[in-house]
């Protein structure tokens, strides 16, 4: 079992009708903005804080809704970061959704998501449900460095086919794009290329490259010293 620990949150929907039943990634990726110090986080970044309460909380908040809408997932931790193999809160919280009538917006770096298709597609056939997936880079050997504990691009380009084929509205986000490592006009091709393969709705670039914030900034140069030195 990776490191991790349980709390009982007070809520779990935001404002804009987002949620994370984790907080904390286990994907270590170099760039992940999560890590900066606007977030307060109490305990390490790759020690995973399980909401234990979040299922109760959501069901309880979607019965008290008058209309249904869109709810995401995957801003601040990707819901399908290996531990969800275990806890399956991801999945739980999909059969909430699927039994109040709400779409579900879902971002990932995993395959991992095509194990919850049977409810994907029934979250879509009522409602509507959208899987995010993103890509940085073609050069899997600079994706093993860039995010250490992700599943190949090409796995996740796999990903992307198998939705599309299941009818699932599939949008990737190319970023960030980082000066002198993945900013080639090859890969940047590279991964479009991808996109209109995998029949992609749409493409997200967030506005290209990192916040830079306190916290991320200083964990990423310190990467770029050891891994590209």
């Amino acid at each position: 079992m990776p490191a991790m620990h349980y709390v009982q949150a007070r809520g779990i929907l935001s404002a804009r009708n987002g949620m994370n039943l984790y907080r904390g990634c286990q994907h270590g990726c170099i760039y992940c903005d999560s890590r900066s110090a606007c977030y307060q986080f109490s305990h390490p970044f790759e020690e995973i804080e399980v909401k234990q309460n979040a299922l109760t909380l959501l069901d309880d908040a979607l019965r008290r809704r008058r209309k249904p809408c869109m709810i995401g997932t995957g801003s601040m931790s990707d819901p399908y970061m290996p531990l969800e193999r275990e806890l399956r809160y991801t999945r739980g919280a999909l059969e909430i959704l699927a039994r109040h009538g709400f779409g579900a917006a879902l971002l990932t770096k995993s395959p991992d998501v095509l194990d919850d298709l049977p409810l994907l597609r029934a979250i879509h056939e009522q409602s509507r449900c959208v899987v995010q997936m993103t890509l940085t880079t073609c050069d899997e050997a600079l994706c093993r460095r860039l995010e250490p504990h992700v599943a190949a691009t090409h796995a996740r380009f796999e990903a992307l086919k198998a939705l599309h084929e299941a009818g699932i509205p599939t949008v990737v986000w190319i970023c960030p794009i980082l000066p002198f490592l993945n900013d080639t006009e090859e890969n940047i091709n590279g991964l479009l290329d991808y996109c209109q393969q995998a029949g992609v709705w749409g493409v997200v670039t967030f506005g290209m490259g990192m916040t830079l914030r306190e916290g991320s900034r200083e964990y990423y140069y310190r990467q770029l010293d050891r891994l590209f030195p």
